[in-house]
């Protein structure tokens, strides 16, 4: 999760707003949800069901291949990923519950970001890392932009993406539990979350919610995933597109 302060929620702001920082309209927004998978198709409320034969790296090497995701991704902007990884704080908290709670933190154009996160070892703490290091990439490429929190997330989504990719071809014995993680994502984004969203945009003065975004962004990290270049997707990490330029990259009717 970005760091949201400073964003529509802290200022009170409402549905409204959220569709207008975003260049959308309720029925672009609403044709793109109808757009998405079911939570059926999309994914199962597995909550990542354990596998008792899951060798969990440490926190260091779990990192590691974190990074070495993100350069099999975006290859050309290595230098880049290296320096945001070697740079940014990494800072883990303790742990309650199941919760998996991790922030990134925007420290502004002249520092590096913080990333806050717990870890336990398990598939989804892994994925939820290379969230994190998604939003912070993002944060290094776009150098202060002001970058909308649907572009942001489909950064940080497309960090988990890179990890699936780069689990698949080089730890193959654990890819069938980070597809688990990625799944149960599914049903939560195109399940209750875009449900609440849907309502919600019946409302045009409904009070802002961060979770908006994660429907939208979801769906538009796995198109722009499948899609389009990795030059397009770094100009995306950069700040340089916003959604209305996504969904002209992806042919989707905005008119």
């Amino acid at each position: 999760m970005h760091d949201p302060t400073g964003d529509l929620q802290r200022r009170r702001h409402c549905l409204s707003d959220w569709l207008a920082l975003h260049e959308l309209d309720a029925e672009t927004c609403r044709s793109l949800l109808e757009t998405t998978p079911t939570a059926a198709a999309g994914g199962t409320d597995a909550r990542a069901r354990s596998n008792p034969t899951y060798r969990a790296p440490d926190l260091e090497a779990a990192w590691l291949r974190i990074a070495e995701a993100m350069r099999d991704f975006l290859p050309e902007h290595r230098g880049a990923i290296d320096d945001t990884f070697e740079n940014s704080a990494r800072i883990p908290l303790e742990h309650r519950g199941e919760s998996r709670k991790a922030l990134t933190l925007d420290n502004g154009p002249d520092a590096y970001p913080t990333i806050l996160f717990s870890y336990r070892g398990e598939p989804a703490d892994s994925v939820v890392l290379a969230h994190e290091f998604g939003h912070a990439l993002q944060i290094r490429a776009s150098r202060g932009k002001f970058v909308a929190p649907i572009i942001r997330e489909v950064c940080a989504f497309l960090g988990e993406s890179a990890l699936l990719s780069h689990t698949r071809q080089r730890h193959a014995e654990q890819y069938a539990d980070f597809v688990r993680v990625w799944q149960a994502g599914n049903y939560k984004y195109f399940g209750a979350q875009r449900e609440r969203l849907r309502a919600a945009l019946l409302q045009p003065d409904a009070p802002y919610k961060y979770s908006w975004n994660y429907p939208v962004s979801r769906y538009l990290a796995i198109q722009v995933s499948e899609q389009c270049s990795r030059d397009w997707i770094w100009s995306l990490f950069e700040g340089e597109i916003s959604v209305r330029g996504v969904l002209r990259e992806l042919a989707f009717a905005t008119d």
